[in-house]
C-alpha cells in the first residue's frame, strides 16, 4: 500500500508514519512537505491513501485538494489545526473524505484511514445487484458509476456509499446513526453527525438537488435521510 503525507510540520509527519508503518509494516510512505512537491508525486504515482494538511508554505491545503480531485479519486483525509465548521465543510465539499484537527490521536487516526480504505475498496465488491436505478438516478456497484439523466456524476468513495444505501431503501427514512455506521463504519458521535451531514450537502449539488429546498434527499427531523420519488427539481 501506497501512502502519501504532505505536511510541513516534521514532528507530525514522523508521527503519522510511525502510525502507519507500524499498522501497516509494508506500506510504502512518501513525506512531501510542500504542495508543490506532492502534485509532483502524484503525476509520477498513484497513492492508495493522501493525508494533506491545510497550512502547506507554498499554497493552501484546500487548493492542492482540488487539483487532486481533477484526475483521481484518492481516498483523502484533511489533517489541520482548523477546527471550524465552515472549513471542514469546504474540505468535505471540495472532496475530502475525512477531517481530522490538529493535537489527533494517532490510534483514531488510524481507525478512520482504515474506515476510508474501506470504503474506498468495496464500492464494486460488495454483493449487490449490477445496477441500482431509482428514477433518473442509475447507481452500479460493479464500476462505482453513477447517471443522472444519462449524464455521469463524479462522486467520491464516501458519496457513493451514501447514495448506494439510499436508494437501497428509496422512499424509506435511513437513521444517522445507520448511515454513519455504514459508511464510516463507526458508532457515531456529533462530529460525525455533522460530518455525514456535509457529505450528504455535497451530494446534493452534484446530484442537481437543491440543497435549500431538497426534493431528492430530504432531511427527516430527529431521524435520518430519505431519498424521495419527486425528481422533478433535478436538472
Amino acid at each position: 500500500m501506497k501512502i502519501l503525507v504532505i505536511e510541513d510540520d516534521p514532528e507530525v509527519a514522523e508521527t503519522v508514519s510511525m502510525a502507519f508503518s507500524m499498522h501497516w509494516p509494508e506500506s510504502d510512505i512518501c513525506v512531501q512537505d510542500t504542495g508543490s512537491g506532492a502534485l509532483n508525486a502524484l503525476d509520477k504515482q498513484s497513492y492508495d491513501l493522501v493525508v494533506l494538511d491545510v497550512n502547506l508554505p507554498d499554497q493552501n491545503g484546500f487548493d492542492v485538494l482540488s487539483t487532486i480531485r481533477q484526475t483521481s479519486q484518492v481516498p483523502v483525509i484533511m489533517l489541520t489545526v482548523r477546527a471550524s465548521g465552515p472549513d471542514k465543510v469546504k474540505g468535505l465539499v471540495q472532496g475530502a473524505d475525512d477531517y481530522m484537527t490538529k493535537p489527533f490521536s494517532p490510534f483514531e487516526l488510524l481507525a478512520r484511514a482504515s474506515a476510508v480504505l474501506r470504503r474506498s475498496t468495496t464500492n464494486g465488491k460488495e454483493s449487490k445487484p449490477s445496477a441500482l436505478q431509482f428514477g433518473q438516478i442509475r447507481v452500479d456497484p460493479d464500476t462505482a458509476d453513477v447517471f443522472v439523466q444519462g449524464r455521469p456524476v463524479r462522486l467520491s468513495p464516501t458519496e457513493f456509499k451514501i447514495l448506494c444505501l439510499l436508494v437501497q431503501n428509496a422512499g424509506k427514512v435511513v437513521s444517522r446513526n445507520s448511515l454513519i455506521k455504514h459508511v464510516f463504519d463507526i458508532e457515531a458521535t456529533p462530529a460525525d453527525a455533522y460530518l455525514l451531514k456535509a457529505h450528504i450537502q455535497h451530494l446534493r449539488r452534484k446530484l442537481g438537488d437543491n440543497a435549500v429546498e431538497s426534493k431528492l434527499i430530504m432531511t427527516v427531523r430527529g431521524f435520518g435521510y430519505k431519498l424521495c420519488s419527486n425528481q422533478d427539481s433535478l436538472h
